[in-house]
């Protein structure tokens, strides 16, 4: 397929996609646009690597990120709102 025709075909994918009303989440069998070209700011386009992860390589990736945000916030959290809740609990149980 000629480079024209490729990019017109993105194109009119992409446009039908916006025209379609927005679903909040994906079913399995929606279809996904997944775009392997990058335009950069000087105008030259690179193509990106085709990186498919397998289901494990996702849950660890997914695992990882829940750890670094409990990490970053849940003692935060827990500081704050901790106090209230059992302030709560006492009063309830008196």
């Amino acid at each position: 397929m000629p480079e024209q025709e490729s990019i017109k075909e993105t194109l009119n994918v992409i446009k039908k996609a916006l025209e379609e009303e927005i679903s909040p989440s994906l079913k399995n069998d929606d279809n996904v646009l997944i775009l392997n070209k990058l335009v950069k700011d000087d105008g030259t386009i690179e193509i990106l690597e085709d990186k498919n992860l397998n289901n494990d390589e996702v849950k660890e990736i997914l695992s990882q990120k829940v750890s670094e945000v409990f990490e970053k916030h849940f003692d935060k959290w827990l500081d704050k709102n901790i106090p209230n809740y059992l302030d709560k609990y006492f009063k309830k149980n008196k």
